[in-house]
């Protein structure tokens, strides 16, 4: 590939387009921003019910790193890379298991589920195990979800980080729910093609029959990718429209108050609401009836008939109804690869033939179907050399508040650096 000006490159968008083709298709832009922009974001991962025991892993993959996620003999769950501190090897190589030891299938060093060494063979006299422990990785747990920080210096705090959307969290209360069901949906496309999509709702009503009937129609165009991704005088009129139901939540103590990043230069992109699904329903289900029973702070409110958006960063999102919760995770492969994986949580004290599986993962796997077949198509024509960058409409505004957030991490990163 030719040279690429990545300063003149990023100062060729113009605001209210969609991004120049070399950003979706450049295997070496693709490299530069998984390392410093990916790798810095507090990424969300999987839920801690996923090993519940001790000696539980699963490994997380992503570009040339593997990480193993598992939980210690001290109940408290740790993350290491995968590899081997003797020459390099990788040590787990199955994706989820149980492990009393740790190990290397290469030259059999082992080490125990706190990341320790325990024996290897022939080694010289001052050899000292404590300095051989595997390397570890930058992990935090908040309610139940799993979350790692793969960057190579120190991490942004955790704990500023997550602060603001506690509050969204501690209403449904995921560390006391588990996953019922998972599913990953393998998308042809670039990260950013697939990111910008789940950014507007533009297309949901051309696209998404079943999302659009489970929602009520002012909804769906105006709060559908989140506030201010409308006008705002229809974002105005629509949450006058909704303001018993707000004012009701107030009375009851229901947190509804919407979170909004409003800096793309920070870095960060959180964002939180809590909105009535519509059209009488009480949950994001085939016939709107609950799939399964009511999960966190709802078993004292009772239920509301609303739904909780959390977005951590572009890489993650959850909703949860009243019953159940869904985890959204973009994970980048490659250039021209994303995985989009979906988990679905429920109360952790609920019994198997307490919830209804088709009916909980059903409007959010019809939809996640549909958005890969028009997110590859939408890919097939960036990868054309007629495509040029495209006018945005006025419920696109969130695709640009994302493209403003990525083209100012590429800036601070890069630094107008020549790459190929």
């Amino acid at each position: 590939m030719s040279n690429i000006n990545i300063k003149k490159l990023t100062e060729s968008y113009s605001e209210g387009k969609s991004l120049p083709r070399e950003f979706y298709t450049s295997p070496t832009i693709y490299i530069d921003e998984i390392k410093n922009i990916y790798f810095n974001q507090w990424l969300t991962v999987d839920h801690v019910s996923r090993i519940p025991n001790p000696g539980d892993y699963f490994l997380f993959d992503v570009e040339k790193e593997s990480i193993i996620i598992i939980r210690g003999r001290d109940d408290v769950i740790r993350a290491f890379y995968n590899v081997c501190t003797h020459r390099g090897s990788r040590v787990c190589l199955e994706e989820e298991g149980n492990k009393k030891l740790l190990v290397c299938p290469y030259h059999a060093w082992s080490f125990d589920a706190e990341g320790n060494l325990k024996a290897a063979r022939f080694m010289p006299d001052d050899f000292d195990p404590k300095e051989w422990g595997l390397r570890k990785c930058n992990l935090a747990i908040q309610n139940g979800l799993i979350f790692l920080n793969l960057t190579s210096g120190e991490p942004d705090s955790f704990e500023d980080f997550i602060a603001p959307l506690i509050p969204y969290l501690n209403l449904h209360e995921p560390e006391n729910s588990k996953i019922a069901f998972r599913k990953k949906y393998s998308t042809s496309a670039n990260w950013k093609t697939t990111v910008e999509n789940f950014q507007e709702c533009y297309h949901c009503a051309p696209s998404h029959q079943s999302y659009s009937a489970v929602h009520e129609k002012d909804f769906v165009k105006i709060y559908g990718a989140g506030k201010g991704s409308a006008p705002d005088e229809e974002t105005t009129a629509y949450e006058e429209k909704i303001k018993p139901w707000t004012e009701e939540l107030d009375k009851r103590g229901i947190i509804n108050q919407c979170y909004l990043e409003t800096e793309t230069e920070s870095g960060l992109t959180r964002y939180a609401d809590r909105v009535p699904i519509g059209n009488g329903n009480e949950s994001e289900t085939e016939n709107g009836k609950f799939a399964s029973t009511l999960m966190g702070k709802f078993k004292k409110f009772g239920p509301d008939g609303g739904v909780t958006q959390i977005s951590f960063n572009p890489f993650a999102n959850t909703y949860f109804n009243n019953d159940f919760g869904v985890l959204f995770i973009f994970k980048p492969i490659d250039t021209f690869n994303t995985e989009v994986e979906l988990i679905w949580l429920v109360d952790k004290e609920v019994n198997e033939d307490q919830y209804d599986i088709e009916r909980m993962i059903w409007m959010w796997d019809v939809t996640t179907q549909e958005d890969t077949q028009i997110i590859e198509n939408n890919y097939k024509g960036i990868l054309s050399k007629s495509y040029k960058p495209g006018r945005l409409s006025e419920t696109e505004r969130a695709v640009s508040y994302f493209y403003n957030w990525y083209l100012n991490s590429v800036k601070r990163n890069l630094n107008g650096s020549h790459i190929s």
